[in-house]
């Protein structure tokens, strides 16, 4: 198989799961108990399904999740009320997207008077009917317009060829302006595992200024001990911009649980790396391999038993007392005159 259609096929299993996530939060929000991360969770859906669409240039496809993306944006900003009728628009918008989906995997079409009616109906809850669907605006830079320029004469000056260059630029007034930042980013395997891209995220970053990226794929093991669902790469990012720290960390919103994450002024000591709390198995495993101090132990054997109680001392008990009967037998006996001795022989 073409290895490019093997990515393609993989996408639409992501795109299966995607949907069905954002289906899960779609009726959640339509039965009321929706909250923040549920609307979150389905933006985040939506706008995976658009991001890896835009990489095999499926454009009907792009230009529905971009408004579908676009409402969701809006409700999870705040900046429009989740009412019962926008849930039911977005759950009928929903259907059509996931026939936008079928359509670009089986190579077929969607009714387009359904997709577009459907736009309008999307459009409306943001207040931008007029929205051109061809026009996806600065989110989407997946393609190009070519032009072709022909010259009949190698000699020919460049002004004859009226190609309304724009004037010449000083390599000084390239040279960006604002704060630059160092940006470390570390994905880990969940983040992959929820169809979130890396290449998606640094795109963002891009967005925001002037960037150089370095690579760092000094994790990757020999290509037999590869394992598809492990992360080995990391980025380190150069970004100059006019955008403030919070700007910066908004475009790592949806992954910031799931990567390792460090943003800094340039010049700024880096922050140390947090150690993560010790689990029940590296508790374990140090206990295992600490030295046994038998000394120790039974000192501490010693010291934590309870000293033994002393013996009581015996306790006298008082004689009994004596009746009356006894004690004026030994009076008469203290009070009679002593016998008279015998008188010795002769």
């Amino acid at each position: 198989m073409d290895p490019f259609e093997s990515i393609k096929q993989t996408f639409f299993q992501e795109c299966d799961e995607l949907l069905t996530d954002a289906e899960q939060g779609l009726l959640a929000m339509e039965a009321g108990e929706a909250d923040s991360e549920t609307i979150n969770a389905v933006f985040r859906a939506v706008h995976s399904v658009k991001g890896g669409a835009g990489a095999f240039g499926l454009d009907e496809l792009i230009r529905f999740a971009h408004v579908f993306e676009t409402v969701m944006d809006e409700l999870r900003s705040a900046k429009m009320e989740l009412t019962d009728e926008v849930a039911k628009v977005l759950l009928r918008a929903f259907d059509v997207l996931a026939d936008h989906v079928a359509a670009a995997r089986d190579g077929t079409f969607v009714d387009e008077a359904r997709s577009a009616g459907m736009l309008s109906e999307l459009k409306g809850l943001i207040g931008d009917e007029a929205m051109d669907d061809d026009a996806l605006g600065d989110d989407e830079d997946f393609g190009f317009v070519p032009m072709t320029v022909s010259i009949d004469d190698d000699a020919a000056p460049a002004a004859a060829l009226d190609l309304d260059l724009p004037p010449p630029i000083a390599m000084e007034d390239l040279a960006p302006a604002g704060t630059t930042w160092i940006i470390e980013f570390a994905p880990k395997s969940e983040m992959y595992a929820k169809a979130n891209e890396a290449g998606l995220v640094l795109r963002e970053l891009a967005r925001l200024g002037a960037t150089e990226v370095e690579l760092d794929d000094s994790a990757l093991p020999p290509l037999d001990q590869l394992s598809a669902e492990t992360a080995y790469i990391s980025w380190t990012v150069r970004l100059t911009t006019d955008a403030d720290e919070a700007a910066i960390r908004e475009v790592f919103e949806f992954v910031e649980d799931d990567c390792a994450l460090s943003i800094r002024r340039e010049g700024a000591e880096a922050a140390p790396a947090a150690e993560a709390p010790a689990t029940d198995d590296d508790l374990a495993k140090a206990s295992a391999e600490a030295p046994l101090d038998i000394e120790a132990l039974l000192a501490r054997v010693a010291g934590d038993a309870p000293a033994a109680e002393p013996a009581p001392e015996p306790v006298e008990e008082p004689a009994p007392a004596d009746d009356v009967a006894s004690l004026i037998a030994r009076a008469q006996a203290e009070a009679a005159p002593a016998p008279a001795a015998a008188p010795a022989p002769a």
